[in-house]
């Protein structure tokens, strides 16, 4: 019965072929314990059309359900079937479908179920959903997480519109999107042209146009700034690609590890990574090949698939955290201000970020191993990613020959996950890529493996004993910071009135 299972789902599509497509997200959903029902609204289906489709309970409706809300029989029967649900899953784009749910909700006091709209085009690519717990599927976590796309760019239309052009592209499962493109004073004619003309239908746009030249450092920390503890900001400069996949990654991610069990969790993440790291560049030595598959299978892990944690932070498409992204404004702010050490005063021992005298990578590292943080990343087969970076010239890319070029370019451009192959009866789900992980799904976290800035595996544990006696040497301080997030503390400095804030509903996890 619906009591005895871990919670109730509520299917309602209008034909088969959109059950076909969302079956695999839905018979997980079954195996893990969950009890489904699936609701059939279109009138044009003949009587023999709908089924018992294998281990997925439907309710058979012959007739348009939503032809007249709150008199039909079939509206009785949506809300007699809602009332018994945790989590209704419907096709977003049908207004009398809206109107109908919204009119059921309405009634509810408490343990209202989540509704969760997506669009049917991104039905075949939600392979991923299956492995979501009930938790993640509530409304008080589906829905709150909110993610602002923060892009960066000069003088490189082509490449603005190639990214703009992998934004458009992606699927964002009803999601809603804020983009914010910010432009350098010195952006050309054709850049201006190429924003004015950006069409996006996830959500607002705003332009942002400098008039003093800042650099690229300046450029990235300020093209994004969360407004509460539930808004993650999504850096891309324009070099990068996306994957249409890019957001199934993040919400997943997101909702597994900052919204999910309170042991999968921790106030030591800082951010989620699209990009897979193919070559690594802190080692005194300089840059070397890294697979992080060789790396786990070396060491003996069981599942060397598994997507894994790095204190490094990434440049080429990543999404940060707001309390972090907040605690780092600050701490950049004391650090370019010389509190307390000059600029240029190496934070982090044996790395060579530390001869990057105009990078902001920098000084987040140097913040990322003082506290212990780190960030979540992909770990594909074949170095199939989220994002790629077409490494073309800028700030940091400069002029060189053609070979020379092209043979650098080749060390960091890496495939993007793509779209499946769809079925051309529209009537299977194509598998996405996305599950391939241990157990087809996110591990635990305490399973994920930790990588320092080397590249060399770690833990938590011993990633945070690093930074707090590099702290203890650096600042002279005998008691441990104790303060999350408080850059005053950290740097063991009287309070400020520009400390970084701890804002938000709840407050961060241990």
């Amino acid at each position: 019965t619906a009591f005895s299972s871990p919670g109730t789902f509520l299917l309602i599509f209008s034909s088969v072929q959109e059950l076909h497509q969302f079956a695999v997200a839905a018979c997980r959903l079954q195996r893990s314990g969950y009890l489904l029902h699936s609701l059939l609204y279109d009138d044009t289906l003949d009587s023999g059309t709908v089924s018992d489709h294998g281990t997925i309970s439907l309710s058979r409706v012959t007739h348009s359900v939503f032809g007249s809300p709150g008199r039909t029989p079939a509206f009785g029967q949506l809300k007699d079937l809602a009332l018994l649900t945790d989590v209704i899953i419907a096709i977003s784009g049908y207004d009398r479908l809206s109107a109908a749910l919204a009119q059921i909700l309405a009634g509810y006091e408490e343990n209202t179920p989540s509704v969760i709209q997506i669009p049917k085009e991104d039905l075949p690519y939600c392979d991923w959903m299956g492995t979501l717990t009930l938790q993640e599927w509530k409304s008080l976590y589906w829905h709150v997480p909110r993610v602002d796309v923060a892009v960066i760019t000069n003088n490189r239309p082509r490449s603005l519109a190639r990214l703009l052009s992998s934004l458009t592209s992606a699927h964002y499962f009803g999601d809603s999107l804020d983009v914010r493109i910010n432009m350098e004073q010195t952006a050309d004619v054709e850049t201006l042209q190429t924003v004015n003309n950006f069409q996006w239908r996830h959500g607002r746009v705003f332009a942002h146009h400098r008039v003093v030249h800042g650099g690229l450092l300046t450029a990235v920390v300020e093209s994004w700034y969360p407004r509460s503890d539930d808004t993650y900001g999504l850096l891309l400069e324009d070099d990068v690609e996306l994957s249409p996949l890019f957001y199934a990654w993040l919400k997943m991610s997101l909702l597994r590890y900052r919204y999910g069990a309170p042991q999968n969790n921790s106030s030591q993440l800082f951010g989620i990574s699209l990009y897979q790291q193919k070559h690594l560049e802190l080692r005194p030595s300089g840059r070397h090949a890294f697979s992080a598959r060789r790396t786990f299978a070396a060491a003996g892990l069981p599942a060397p698939h598994t997507p894994y944690l790095s204190q490094i932070p990434c440049s080429w498409g990543a999404l940060y955290f707001p309390a972090h992204w907040r605690e780092f404004h600050a701490f950049l702010g004391a650090r370019l201000g010389g509190a307390p050490w000059a600029p240029d005063a190496p934070v982090v021992p044996g790395v060579r970020s530390n001869r990057w005298a105009r990078s902001w990578k920098r000084f987040f590292i140097e913040l990322a191993f003082l506290r212990g943080y780190v960030m979540l990343y992909p770990n594909f087969a074949g170095y199939a990613s989220l994002s790629t970076n077409h490494l073309e010239a800028g700030a940091h890319v400069k002029d060189v020959p053609r070979e020379t070029y092209l043979r650098k370019r080749r060390l960091f451009t890496l495939p993007l996950m793509p779209l499946p192959d769809a079925d051309a009866t529209g009537m299977e789900a194509p598998a996405t890529g996305l599950l391939d992980l241990p157990d087809e799904e996110l591990p635990p976290w305490a399973s994920l493996p930790v990588l320092d800035l080397l590249g060399l595996l770690a833990s938590e544990e011993i990633a945070a004993e690093r930074g707090r006696l590099r702290r203890a040497e650096l600042t002279r301080c005998t008691e441990p910071a104790s303060r999350r997030h408080d850059v005053w503390d950290l740097l063991c400095l009287d309070d400020s009135p520009f400390a970084s804030p701890t804002l938000g509903r709840n407050p961060e996890p241990e």
